[in-house]
């Protein structure tokens, strides 16, 4: 049996986008965790990474079949755990679940006979130690296809919440996003916004103000990770902050990954 490298073997899964926004969110928090292991020892790569990716990529992994058709949660899951692998990581319930990825996809003929042949290397490759990493894995420059006046909802575990898009920053980069004071169990459309207000935010002093975030991460729409959905397009009607006193600064520059912990809170 020939080795395979982790690249040969993403490669073979057919699925170049969906690989591509998987290493975007692993190389993001790798090299965030690399950077603040350097100053506490408590913290793990591991132990900081695999809560926030699957709290976004559970998004898929466990949606309904209407949601993400088997195949499509068997090539998630295969490329989670084989780049994971590449940023020296392991999981073992993503890694049993690739396994099991591997042989779904070879029993509905899904991929190239390439996959088929190299199907024991693939899964030595996945039961081998992982290496971890000896520097921060670089990052793609960001990149945005969402567009002002967009409304979308966002997906945290059993809930969901919406967002306006005030503005795109630079050059298609960033949104700059304000979130709505609800959240949903099932994903709202815009008329479940109707009478919404701003979220905004509370500081030390009491106040509760204005809180705008200009977000990197959110390129691709539809979303690969099924995370985040546009459900209104063109809404001039902006979030009311008529209750909210002014901004501190213009926005707070965030990621899809800082935003979870923000949601979290905004829902308590």
């Amino acid at each position: 049996m020939n080795a395979i490298t982790h690249q040969q073997a993403l490669d073979k899964l057919a699925a170049h986008q969906l690989m591509q926004v998987i290493e975007d969110d692993v190389a993001s928090l790798t090299s965030t965790a690399m950077s603040y292991a350097k100053h506490d020892q408590q913290l793990t790569v591991t132990g900081y990474v695999l809560p926030q990716l699957l709290a976004r990529w559970n998004c898929v992994l466990n949606a309904n079949d209407d949601e993400a058709t088997p195949l499509y949660r068997d090539k998630t899951v295969l490329a989670l755990a084989l780049l994971l692998h590449k940023h020296g990581m392991t999981e073992a319930a993503i890694t049993v679940c690739a396994l099991q990825a591997i042989d779904n996809l070879n029993a509905a003929v899904a991929l190239s006979d390439a996959f088929f042949r190299n199907t024991d290397a693939i899964k030595a490759l996945l039961n081998s130690p992982a290496q971890a990493l000896k520097k921060r894995p670089s990052t793609r420059d960001n990149l945005t296809f969402l567009r002002a006046q967009d409304v979308i909802a966002i997906q945290l575990e059993q809930y969901y919440y919406a967002a306006y898009v005030h503005e795109i920053k630079g050059f298609n980069e960033y949104p700059v996003i304000e979130f709505y004071r609800a959240r949903f169990e099932h994903r709202p459309d815009i008329a479940a916004l109707q009478g919404c207000t701003a979220q905004g935010e509370t500081y030390n002093d009491g106040k509760t103000r204005i809180s705008l975030h200009a977000v990197c991460g959110m390129r691709h729409v539809p979303d690969p990770a099924n995370q985040f959905h546009l459900i209104a397009t063109g809404i001039t009607d902006k979030p009311d902050q008529s209750h909210l006193t002014a901004s501190v600064g213009l926005y707070a520059m965030s990621d899809l990954f800082r935003l979870q912990a923000m949601m979290r809170k905004t829902g308590n």
